[in-house]
């Protein structure tokens, strides 16, 4: 049986601009898990003039003629399982057309623009509406008005944003809570309008001369304050509950 050392990424953030736009276009297209890491090997190998056969794949590596097995082949996609998962640190196209994106942690961003992008994402995860992507795409990559997507660059949006959500969850712990999504929409909405102004009211301290300066916050500025009173919140509540 022939050793072949294919060299694959381990992680996401090893992903060129390239192999990024490839994986999101393999997971925009209706394949199931072990296709989309089969595609991904062999364009990232590279494995070149391949033939599929019952019992494996005919292919060239690294100019040579080669047959790599079913077996082999499934060993060889289990390095990368983590294309099933969100990445761990957000990573985004470097470009959609000639636009540039925020950070990947979204600094840099108002947190008035997010609370925007996080009712456009949750509205997403209700209904699947591709234009809410468009949406979101517009505030990441700062854009006047909404993008006309490709399919990977819309599935490259939901991973952006849900991955940012994870490390802000992780950064926050505090504010942050675990919250299924809603399958009422108007239900949502109603829950998001007032998780909003709550928000806003904690921030302003229920002064309301200061909503503009805190809708112009960095959103992590805004974040580190929201996480803080939370604890403190948290806190005072375990102090007053001791008998």
């Amino acid at each position: 049986m022939q050793t072949l050392n294919l060299i694959l990424p381990t992680c996401w953030q090893e992903l060129t601009p390239a192999q990024l736009r490839y994986a999101f276009y393999l997971l925009a297209q209706e394949f199931t898990a072990a296709e989309i890491k089969t595609y991904a090997l062999v364009r990232w190998a590279p494995l070149t003039q391949v033939e599929k056969t019952d019992d494996g794949l005919f292919c060239h590596f690294e100019g040579k003629p080669c047959f790599i097995t079913s077996e082999q082949i499934a060993a060889a996609i289990k390095h990368l399982d983590w294309l099933e998962k969100l990445p761990l640190v957000p990573v985004r196209l470097p470009s959609i057309g000639k636009l540039q994106p925020v950070e990947a942690d979204l600094s840099g961003i108002t947190f008035e623009a997010f609370l925007i992008l996080e009712n456009l994402y949750q509205g997403y995860l209700v209904t699947k509406d591709q234009a809410l992507l468009s949406e979101m795409a517009a505030y990441l990559y700062q854009s006047p008005k909404p993008l006309e997507l490709a399919p990977e660059e819309a599935i490259s949006i939901f991973y952006w944003y849900a991955s940012a959500k994870q490390l802000l969850a992780r950064r926050y712990h505090n504010f942050f809570v675990n919250s299924e999504a809603e399958a009422d929409t108007t239900a949502m909405q109603e829950r998001l309008q007032q998780s909003m102004n709550n928000q806003i009211r904690a921030l302003t301290k229920g002064d309301i001369t200061k909503e503009k300066e805190v809708l112009a916050m960095d959103v992590h500025r805004a974040l580190v304050e929201l996480d803080a009173q939370a604890r403190e919140y948290e806190e005072l509540k375990k102090e007053t509950a001791k008998p």
